[in-house]
């Protein structure tokens, strides 16, 4: 048995895909929020308490990234929920889990239940979402030389913005149990609404290739080859579709 961990944009669902995941191979779920809990319980203070003793205390900066790496060497069946969970237990399923900021805006700021994230109007909503994630994307870099955006990193991408919870659920298990058998997968899979055909290829191969190959540059996925399955899938009406290759 392994550890998965699962990283992701603000909105994709992780929490979603750790409650399924939890619900069918029994795992226990361990988040950087429930670590930080812990540890201000340990020491005896609230969580306000605790964010202000470490923001006063630098040797402190890194408790939480230091006990997630202990607890990845040490024990298994875990699943964290954390954004750089993949790289402090690099031995475990790493899942990613993408979704369009327009999407992840609308679920956002129409979730009630987001207590952590709430906004006046949904202009106010998206900026501050694309803000958010362009500092994390710099500390990440600046503090670990960790790059949140590089899917080589991961050892499964989906594409959140136009599948059911139960798609990506579905998908996502059956992945996890091929990785842990050693069997083949398909690494990524991704929305045609959310890839770019702007630059046409009319060429033979590229006409009968059931393969989709992607370029993953300034945010968007360009399709390279693989023009007319993408056409096809837009047509059927489908989620998701199979990436053969994505390059960055």
């Amino acid at each position: 048995m392994i550890n998965i961990t699962i990283a992701g944009d603000l909105g994709s669902g992780k929490s979603t895909v750790a409650n399924h995941l939890i619900n069918n191979i029994g795992y226990r779920i361990e988040s950087a929020g429930l670590i930080f809990r812990r540890l201000a319980e340990q020491h005896g203070m609230t969580a306000k308490e605790f964010n202000q003793f470490i923001e006063s205390n630098p040797k402190y900066d890194n408790m939480v990234d230091d006990t997630i790496k202990e607890m990845g060497e040490k024990e298994e069946n875990i699943i964290f929920d954390s954004r750089l969970a993949w790289f402090f237990v690099p031995k475990s399923f790493k899942i990613y889990m993408y979704v369009d900021v327009d999407t992840a805006t609308e679920r956002i700021f129409n979730d009630k239940d987001r207590v952590s994230e709430s906004y006046s109007d949904i202009a106010t909503a998206k900026k501050e979402i694309i803000e958010r994630r362009q500092s994390e994307v710099l500390r990440y870099k600046n503090f670990y030389n960790a790059d949140i955006n590089n899917y080589k990193n991961y050892d499964f991408i989906i594409d959140t913005s136009h599948a059911t919870k139960d798609e990506v659920n579905d998908l996502v298990l059956s992945s996890f149990r091929a990785f842990e058998q050693g069997e083949a997968y398909n690494r990524v899979w991704l929305s045609p609404k959310n890839l770019d055909l702007s630059k046409n290829a009319c060429n033979e191969e590229d006409i009968n290739t059931e393969d989709i190959e992607i370029v993953k540059r300034d945010g968007k996925f360009h399709v390279f080859k693989g023009h007319a399955q993408v056409r096809k899938a837009l047509e059927e009406g489908k989620s998701l579709v199979a990436i053969k290759a994505i390059f960055e």
